[in-house]
């Protein structure tokens, strides 16, 4: 899964690598000391060979001064998490924490070694976050009122090599919108997403020696889930801090229970995909329509008994929720009814293995003479895995609609 001539070329990065192990703010990801070598893991000031570039604010390209000959930054965070490589515990192209932790630097998780990753694949899957792939990424589904057409996504769309205020060092701007970051002093962490998992620090990550002292006493799980809602408690202000908020940086909508959505074509009948982006298919009529979402940020004992999910159960673990500010070290990794629904909750971040069929691959028919305009039926041939407008699995955590069963248990 990785290039030879990248291992090659990161031959400092390898090196960096025997003594220390790369975890998501560990390692070379923040907590850098005045005096740090970390940044000679991946960048030369002078002898940079790499033609990767970063933006800055104005739109401006620089070069990022990697010591790689990638040709795509996927590529080059792939040198350490990718399939066998040295570096990192964490493959993220298979999905597997596949290692424990490299050296003597004490750092230590609480992750299952050979456990499937909280954030899942991003190969062999049936459905993931387009990675690199330029004019035929999906729009941002949910992101507006013109669903408009995503831009190139890479590992650094969503995370911050350098460390942020977040949990998995998730960026604190992303698609223009701040979701998370420092306060004026620029030492006070302001984040957005936060962890249940021990020793997590609890105003979110310092920077400098202060956020190296943090992971000292800090053990992350990638295998399995320990997130955590924050609410408005953390901060003043009425802005909810969590896993869904932060995602709704680009699916600006979903965090809505409703909300008008001009999609066009975009969850239109027959929508396809070519190297200019997205084309509306027959069904692009459907239009603007307000779209009813199922609810997060809420709990599964919020909804009343009136309306009878009083007696449902939560069925089975593979269902993360987020759990509640104030919970007991000995509930770390368990959930309750009291805890809360995020994105995460019923989807996985990178990628999905799970399969669609019957209902689960259904799509939208249109008869203009008939009562009923639009309607769902089951496709009766051979047809894309997953379910109209892009046919895949959504990134859901487990075969067809189970995770509607997980909770709601007809």
């Amino acid at each position: 899964m990785k290039k030879v001539s990248i291992i090659l070329a990161l031959a400092a990065v390898l090196m960096f690598a025997t003594a220390a192990s790369a975890f998501a703010n560990f390692g070379p990801h923040g907590g850098y000391a005045l005096d740090t070598d970390a940044c000679a893991g991946c960048h030369r000031a002078h002898t940079s060979f790499s033609d990767l570039t970063w933006e800055d604010a104005g739109g401006n390209d620089h070069s990022a001064l990697l010591i790689s000959d990638a040709s795509t930054m996927e590529e080059f965070c792939y040198a350490c998490h990718g399939d066998n490589a040295p570096g990192a515990a964490t493959n993220v192209v298979t999905g597997i924490f596949d290692s424990g932790p490299i050296g003597s630097t004490g750092l230590a998780t609480n992750s299952t070694f050979n456990g499937g990753l909280n954030g899942g694949a991003f190969a062999g899957v049936s459905s993931m976050h387009d990675m690199e792939k330029g004019a035929l990424t999906d729009p941002m589904w949910g992101a507006g009122n013109t669903a408009p057409a995503g831009t190139n996504l890479s590992c650094t769309s969503c995370h911050d090599p350098h460390g942020s205020s977040n949990y998995r060092i998730l960026k604190d701007s992303v698609n223009g919108v701040t979701v998370g970051g420092y306060a004026v002093d620029g030492v006070t962490p302001q984040p957005y997403v936060f962890s249940s998992e021990e020793g997590y620090p609890a105003g979110g990550w310092l920077k400098h020696d202060a956020g190296a002292s943090q992971m000292t006493t800090y053990y992350p799980n990638y295998t399995n889930a320990e997130y955590q809602y924050a609410g408005t408690a953390v901060y003043s202000g009425t802005t909810i801090r969590s896993i869904s908020t932060w995602c709704s940086a680009c699916h600006q909508q979903y965090d809505n229970k409703t909300s008008a959505y001009d999609n066009l074509g975009y969850e239109a009948v027959g929508a396809t995909r070519t190297a200019a982006g997205l084309a509306p298919g027959a069904g692009a009529a459907v239009g603007m329509r307000t779209r009813h979402r199922h609810p997060v940020d809420t709990t599964i004992a919020g909804v009343t008994t009136a309306n009878g999910w009083g007696t449902e159960s939560i069925t089975s673990t593979a269902l993360p929720l987020e759990k509640r500010l104030g919970a007991s070290a000995a509930e770390r990794g368990t959930w309750e009814r009291n805890d809360f629904m995020g994105c995460l909750t019923c989807h996985r971040a990178h990628g999905s293995a799970v399969t669609m069929d019957g209902w689960a691959v259904s799509s939208l028919a249109n008869n203009a003479s008939a009562v009923v305009t639009w309607y769902p039926v089951m496709a009766t041939s051979a047809v894309p895995s997953g379910v109209n407008p892009n046919f895949s699995s959504a990134l859901l955590r487990t075969d067809n609609r189970g995770v509607c069963e997980r909770c709601h248990n007809k």
